[in-house]
């Protein structure tokens, strides 16, 4: 019998349980849909247990609380990014592809943009992805150090625009917002601050509405950063 309140998560999975009404993929499935609706402010041991039809004391029977179902719900969104069985000879090509995919599939969840940075990462999807980017980047003339900072740089630059694209939509989604919204509450205190003749370059930011970051925004960058990690 495995102590769950000393081990993780990740070694609770492989005990076997019994319950006819749990397991934990519906634990994850149902959190995640809580967490798609609600936020992570929604993910809690008692929201889960009354989506399941169960008593909150058998959810602790698989996790041991909201820390734990945040663990399994970052890890199975990272089993939505696809990936080749095998990668192919060429880094780059590897890497564009996978930044592309993890970045659309990541996408999907408003609430992945706190979580993906704050939790730990050794579920079985998340290993599952790093070992596919370190044979990716394996070559003979790299050692392994090189290739954490290649993977590192990557999800940085990952990580970093989605936390801004998923943080518009989250304060959106709380708020009730729309681009259109959003610009007419700004505007008052922006053409304040312009007025000033303190900010021309910003005064001309406004000007060129260039709007939300896009899929050809991120490609541009995602190329100016393999660039940069060909001389690590």
């Amino acid at each position: 019998m495995v102590n769950k309140q000393s081990v993780l998560i990740w070694q609770r999975l492989l005990v076997e349980h019994t319950s006819r009404k749990l397991d934990y993929t519906s634990i994850v499935h149902t959190a995640m849909k809580i967490a798609d609706r609600g936020g992570l402010a929604a993910v809690s041991m008692r929201n889960v247990a009354a989506a399941l039809h169960v008593g909150t004391m058998s959810l602790y029977r698989y996790v041991s609380g909201k820390d734990d179902l945040l663990d399994l719900i970052l890890d199975a969104a990272y089993s939505e990014i696809p990936l080749p069985k095998n990668p192919g000879p060429d880094w780059r090509t590897q890497l564009t592809r996978v930044a592309i995919d993890s970045r659309r599939a990541l996408k999907s969840h408003a609430w992945l943009g706190s979580l993906v940075t704050q939790r730990p990462t050794l579920g079985p999807n998340y290993l599952r992805w790093f070992e596919f980017l370190l044979a990716a980047t394996t070559s003979p003339n790299r050692n392994m150090r090189t290739q954490v900072r290649m993977i590192g740089t990557l999800w940085s630059y990952i990580t970093g625009f989605l936390a801004y694209e998923l943080g518009e939509t989250e304060t959106n989604r709380r708020h009730n917002l729309t681009e259109a919204k959003k610009r007419l509450l700004a505007r008052p205190y922006l053409s304040q601050i312009i007025s000033t003749g303190r900010h021309p370059y910003l005064q001309q930011f406004l000007k060129s509405r260039v709007g939300e970051p896009t899929d050809t925004d991120f490609r541009a960058g995602l190329r100016a950063v393999l660039a940069g990690i060909a001389f690590l």
